[in-house]
């Protein structure tokens, strides 16, 4: 049946694979990132051990590491983990063959693969003697892509050594594939025992590895058989307390709080915006879907018109309703079926050209989006349910057949074609609703992206490149890395077309240290906590070079050394918070563990320190030469267009070490552009699907339209011949088509008014009742249905009467 209708069948088919394609193409995501089990043994037996912190609190600020002699008293007090792991995460530069590489990695404890359950795919993991004294295992276990990209999958690679951080690290055993250990995204390049850290971390944070104060360190504890998650909170509570007792320095107010490892991959943090896009574009396709179903069932409908009387022969010569009923939903769910097939290869597809918009920083391997068991059933289940939808109603109206009447030559029976409230316009109407609804929310991102755009970081990006450099990883001392700075200042600053270059501790965007201060004067009472601040080693030029503007005092000079009085630049943000109302020039404090106060020597304007569009947080900016910083990002500004000078800085830099990584080398708009790749993407993805339900829309409402007119001819004629012009008759089927249109933009506009509000987080200076968008795109909306409403009242209204009075 569905082959001799060659032309209905591939408008249905292709309906339903848009429709099922894209809900495909989107669950694949959502399965990858909240439904993909992660690759490890029971991980329903893992809880993540997070540190918390009475006196800072929200946002991350809920989910943050502990120290790691603090994690060595949970492991040895505990009674409730079977193990219980540490890692840092890391980073160390490659060199010895081919390009030096900035890698992304762990450094974890010796029972790290043993208690998360995990094996090397070659070689072995790590023994514990590997991880207990300090320095004296100097091994490596390297991730599956690093093993597949840079050294070729060579097995033979195991048992020799490799040059990290300018020391001979021997390579033990490769990871498996897709292995990030507990996390849902990113990819890891190595791993290596804590017990390193002297030859792996750099500066302050080598320093800080054994402070109580420094909360370096994640924690993932595996349950012991029998042992509630809510047990194990409240003894390593328990054990919390002891610590806070034992260390009040260091511990006052803080704790613990536990969260499955399977709901704590992403971090918990940013989940619930993960959940909340991930809904929305679900919703969203799910909306698309609904309209390809209300579009097939609209052309059951018609098709089953020229069955009636095929239908009612069945139920003459004994078939049951029953019977019918289940030949017609065959059908639909055979066509529902082949369109979830060939939405199956547009997703295939989707998801590759949508993964191919990643934003740099995500590796192509960071996040598994294979077309695993769970989106293939997925897939099969939405086209079982679809052909059930949209078959099922058209199935129950062609069975209910007026034998006497359909058995008849019907040419003198009047048709329903131009009823108003026949189930064939009330689906239009509901077509047109679920598109506007769409269609509102891909406006509001739209114009939401646009303020994102617009949003001033507090300093300039125009002609701006910028790239980062680890002098640290690569065993300078202080002494050697401020040289090594002044260096790479002059030579870049030599460049033609370079005005002025600088380095800083922070990269943009990057946030930064934060410390604990006390403000002179105003100190806590004995143990108590201060407050945690943003902190930003600087060099000469900063402030000029990024055109952040000094509001008061002075900046940083040539003066300000490191055997003298130590000073510091703060934000506005800062100044506010602390000092309301004052003069915070020349004000003091200083972090918690330092004797020596820093006298306050100007106030800058705010900047964003880590999303745009922030509320300003309280900064310190230190003098580089006070507060040295062997990691660094190198900040360019130039006189014409900067991507035409990021192979020449980078180059000039590489000359002074050809061992060190240079990393991160992009243009500051690029920057930019990687902090909105969120809301570009979104904004994308949601006008792309609002166009898709547009046209479908628009199909929709041309197919009934062009329907009621071919069932409508012989009255159009009649009409004509009793005097009707073209226009009376334009008229007619035109209004039929505005009445459709009219209805689904009010009941769009009531339903987008209430579900709105449920996106409002995710947002930039966007009010979930924008007039413009809720003004502009039902004004779209329209205009596109009256043109899709036109094609057949303009065809109607050339009917000829002589023709039309011999209809049937």
């Amino acid at each position: 049946m569905l082959l001799k209708s060659k032309a209905f069948t591939a408008v249905a088919v292709l309906s339903l694979a848009l429709g099922i394609g894209a809900n495909t193409t989107i669950f694949t995501i959502v399965n990858a990132l909240f439904l993909n089990p992660l690759p490890l043994s029971e991980p329903a037996e893992l809880m993540t051990v997070f540190g918390t912190d009475e006196r800072n609190t929200g946002g991350f600020n809920d989910f943050m590491p502990v120290s790691y002699p603090n994690y060595v008293d949970y492991r040895d007090q505990n009674d409730v983990f079977s193990g219980i792991v540490a890692f840092i995460n890391v980073g160390m530069s490659l060199s010895g063959s081919g390009e030096p590489e900035q890698l992304g990695g762990l450094m974890v404890t010796g029972n790290y693969f043993d208690v998360l359950g995990v094996k090397a795919i070659a070689g072995r993991t790590f023994l514990p003697e590997e991880d207990r004294t300090s320095g004296t295992h100097p091994v490596v276990i390297l991730g599956y892509n690093l093993w597949q990209r840079r050294f070729g999958a060579d097995p033979s690679l195991v048992g020799k050594t490799i040059t990290l951080n300018n020391q001979a690290f021997t390579v033990i055993g490769i990871a498996p594939e897709n292995f990030r250990g507990t996390f849902q995204l990113g990819a890891i390049d190595f791993f290596v025992p804590t017990q390193m850290y002297q030859q792996v971390l750099d500066g302050t944070f080598r320093e800080w590895f054994n402070s109580r104060r420094a909360l370096l360190t994640n924690v993932v504890g595996r349950l012991k058989p029998g042992v509630s998650i809510e047990q194990a909170q409240a003894s390593l509570k328990t054990i919390a307390a002891g610590l806070e007792q034992a260390y009040p320095r260091d511990n006052d107010k803080r704790s613990v709080k536990l969260m499955p490892v399977t709901q704590s991959a992403i971090n918990p943090a940013l989940r619930s915006v993960f959940v909340q896009a991930g809904a929305l574009m679900m919703t969203v396709v799910g909306l698309v879907l609904l309209i390809a179903c209300a579009n097939v069932a609209n052309l059951l409908l018609a098709r089953a018109t020229g069955r009636r009387k095929e239908i009612s022969i069945r139920l003459a010569i004994g078939a049951g309703r029953a019977r019918i009923i289940r030949q017609l939903m065959t059908e639909s769910v055979l066509l529902s079926v082949t369109g979830g097939a060939v939405g199956l290869l547009i997703a295939y597809w989707g998801r590759d050209l949508l993964w191919s918009f990643r934003p740099p920083f995500f590796e192509e391997n960071a996040l598994d989006l294979s077309l695993d068991a769970r989106v293939l059933g997925f897939t099969l289940l939405l086209a079982l349910l679809t052909g059930i939808v949209f078959g099922l109603v058209p199935a129950l109206q062609t069975s209910r057949s007026d034998l006497v009447t359909e058995l008849k030559d019907k040419s003198s029976q009047p048709t329903n074609a131009g009823r108003r409230l026949s189930l064939r316009n009330l689906l239009v109407v509901s077509q047109v609703a679920l598109c506007l609804i769409a269609l509102i929310g891909a406006g509001l991102f739209l114009r939401s992206l646009r303020n994102a755009q617009e949003i001033n970081p507090g300093f300039e990006t125009e002609k701006m490149l910028v790239m980062s450099m680890n002098v640290g990883a690569q065993g300078y001392n202080q002494a050697r890395g401020i040289e090594y700075y002044r260096q790479v200042q002059e030579r870049v600053e030599s460049l033609a077309g370079v005005q002025s270059a600088t380095v800083s501790s922070n990269f943009p965007f990057g946030g930064g240290l934060q410390r604990s201060i006390f403000i002179e004067g105003q100190d806590p009472p004995s143990g108590g906590r201060g407050v945690l601040t943003i902190t930003n080693s600087v060099a000469s030029k900063y402030f000029e070079t990024l055109g952040i503007p000094l509001l008061q005092g002075r900046i940083f000079n040539d003066s300000d050394r490191e055997n003298t009085t130590r000073v510091a630049i703060i934000n506005q943000a800062m100044a506010e918070r602390f000092w309301p109302g004052q003069d915070a020039t020349g004000k003091r404090f200083k972090f918690f563990g330092d004797e020596s106060f820093y006298e306050v020597v100007g106030i800058v304007g705010n900047i964003n320190a880590i999303f745009l569009g922030e509320e300003p947080r309280p900064i310190i900016y230190q003098p580089m030469l006070q507060s040295y910083s062997g990691l660094v990002a190198l900040y360019v500004r130039t006189s014409g267009d900067p991507a035409n000078l990021l192979g020449t800085v980078r180059n000039e830099v590489q000359s002074l070490d050809r061992n060190l990584p240079i990393t991160n080398v992009s243009t500051m708009s690029d920057v930019i552009g990687q902090g909105l790749w969120g809301p570009r993407m979104g904004a994308a993805l949601l006008a792309v699907f609002g166009a898709l339900a547009l046209l479908l829309a628009a199909i929709g409402i041309y197919g009934v339209l062009a329907y009621s007119v071919s069932q409508r001819t012989r009255e159009i004629g009649l009409r004509m011949a009793l005097g009707a012009q073209q226009r009376d008759v334009l008229a007619l089927v035109m209004r039929q088509g505005v009445e459709l249109i009219g209805g689904g933009i009010a009941l769009g506009l009531v339903s987008s008014f209430l579900l709105a509000r449920l996106i409002s987080s995710l947002l930039f200076g966007v009010s979930t009742t924008d007039p413009l968008t809720f003004a502009g795109t039902p004004l779209v909306l329209a205009v596109v249905a009256l043109l899709a409403s036109y094609i057949p009242a303009r065809r109607a209204a050339r009917v000829d009467p002589m023709i039309a009075l011999r209809y049937e």
